[in-house]
Parts: structure tokens; C-alpha cells; sequence
């Protein structure tokens, strides 16, 4: 018999792998961008997050798929971390505990409860999206706005980095 917990791990693995690795192979195949530098693209993102979007300039990539490439990495991994800590939380008591503990002691702030969440875009851009999840889970905030406000902060600064990396900031504010 197969513990139920297996089965939502191995669809949010699946969902990882194909929004980190599957889209953007076909997109790279579908656009004609580089293979190998799509690959390393990806590689960057899972290690220098945002910071990568000038590697993907730098490897002759198109601007817009390099967007692309960061997003489908970011979300792919956000989504993958709330999908695992949900699955902790329904399997584990001490984890249920701890996710039961977190949201009393949050809701004894209402200023967090209410306005903290717009922290995940500061957060994203200091910290990266790899701690944004564990953080909205812990604190029991919606899952829908913290995909949005997470990942707004992450295409925002992405686009901010290729701008750069393309020179079009030195002309705009020369």
C-alpha cells in the first residue's frame, strides 16, 4: 500500500519538472534558442535566482525567453515548496502543530495578519523565492497572493537586471 502523502509528493515533483525543465526545453526547441544554454540558464536560476538573467543575456539567449526561463524556474520551485509543506502539514502532527501554533501567534498581530504579506516582495528581492513559501506557509498567508506578490517581486527585478544587462538603463537615465 503506497502512504497517500507519496502520491501528492510525486505530483508536485512532476508539476516541478516540467514548469523548472520540460517548458522551457520545448520553448528553447519551439523559439530555436540554445539548448545548452537554456540548460545552464536553468541551472543559474536554481542557484543565483534573478541574479542569473544576465548569464542567459551573456549566453546569447533572447531577452524575453530569458524572462520566460526565470519565471517557469521560480514558479516552478514556489509552487513545489507550497505543495510539499501543505502535504507536510497534512501528514505530520508536528508539523500540524507547528503550522497551528504559527497562525494563533500571527493572529495576535493583526498589522502582520493583515498588511505582512506585502513583505513578500522585499523578500523576494533580498532573500530570493526560495524562502517566500516556507514563509507565507508558516504564517498562514494566502497561498494565491503570496504566488502573486512573490513572483510579481521576482519578474519585476528580473526585468530590472535585463534592462540593465542590455545597456537600455545607461540610455534611458544618461
Amino acid at each position: 500500500m503506497i502512504p497517500p502523502y507519496i502520491r501528492q509528493l510525486t505530483g508536485a515533483i512532476l508539476k516541478c519538472v516540467g514548469l523548472v525543465i520540460i517548458t522551457p526545453v520545448a520553448a528553447a526547441l519551439l523559439f530555436n534558442q540554445s539548448l545548452p544554454a537554456t540548460l545552464a540558464l536553468i541551472t543559474s536560476t536554481l542557484i543565483i535566482e534573478y541574479g542569473a538573467a544576465p548569464i542567459g543575456i551573456g549566453l546569447g539567449l533572447h531577452p524575453a525567453y530569458v524572462l520566460f526561463v526565470l519565471t517557469c524556474v521560480a514558479l516552478g520551485i514556489t509552487l513545489f515548496l507550497f505543495d510539499l509543506f501543505d502535504t507536510l502539514g497534512r501528514h505530520s502532527e508536528r508539523v500540524a502543530r507547528f503550522l497551528a501554533r504559527s497562525e494563533e501567534k500571527t493572529k495576535q498581530f493583526p498589522y502582520l495578519s493583515r498588511y505582512g504579506i506585502c513583505g513578500l516582495v522585499p523578500c523576494v528581492l533580498t532573500l530570493g523565492f526560495y524562502v517566500c513559501p516556507p514563509l507565507s506557509w508558516a504564517l498562514a498567508w494566502r497561498r494565491d497572493f503570496s504566488i502573486i506578490l512573490t513572483m510579481g517581486g521576482f519578474i519585476v527585478i528580473s526585468i530590472i537586471l535585463i534592462l540593465i544587462t542590455l545597456g537600455l538603463f545607461s540610455i534611458i537615465f544618461h
